[in-house]
């Protein structure tokens, strides 16, 4: 099983020759689990319903110099909101420390590996690897995320040839299945 969290998320089985299934990632709004993307809509949903504490949430919009008016402007009215969303991830991996934020990682990559790993049959026998800025540098709570839910990680941003042909292949299908409709 090979998966990309990087500003998008995705996953297929490969069979070492060619892509058995793969489940759809939806994009940002109704899918991306594990993505930089939905890690950054997570973060400003829970920025701006107080879900942080004061000082976090403080933090937060001096780095990025930004007001909650800018965060509902560039994600409704702005093109590309999920590039700007997965922009504030690394404020995620910078505060890992802070239990609301760890909490958040950890449970956006279980709800990856349940809503796009575990529909794969026979998951609980395969090696899933991994590849994607997400995956490089949340290493240590993937791989937390994945025994929890007893999964077998395989690499972890291991960009060996097969994997580049494997993700390339992915772009290849979800472009054909998109065109086609």
């Amino acid at each position: 099983i090979a998966c990309i969290m990087g500003t998008g998320s995705n996953s297929c089985y490969y069979d070492g020759k060619s892509i058995v299934t793969n489940v759809s990632p939806l994009g940002f709004i109704l899918g991306d689990e594990g993505s930089g993307a939905c890690l950054g809509k997570l973060l400003v949903g829970d920025i701006l319903k107080n879900q942080m504490t004061p000082e976090l949430k403080e933090k937060f919009l001096k780095q990025f110099d930004l007001t909650p008016a800018d965060i509902i402007d560039r994600v409704y009215r702005k093109p590309f909101p999920n590039r700007f969303l997965a922009s504030l991830s690394p404020f995620l991996a910078q505060n890992l420390g802070e239990p609301c934020v760890r909490a958040l990682v950890l449970n956006s990559f279980k709800a990856f590996l349940k809503r796009n790993v575990m529909q794969y049959e026979d998951y609980q026998h395969q090696k899933v690897h991994f590849i994607g800025s997400v995956a490089f540098y949340y290493k240590e709570v993937l791989a937390e995320a994945a025994k929890e839910m007893g999964i077998q990680l395989g690499a972890a941003n291991d960009v060996n040839q097969w994997l580049k042909r494997l993700l390339i292949r992915i772009k290849i299908v979800n472009s054909k299945s998109s065109n086609s409709k």
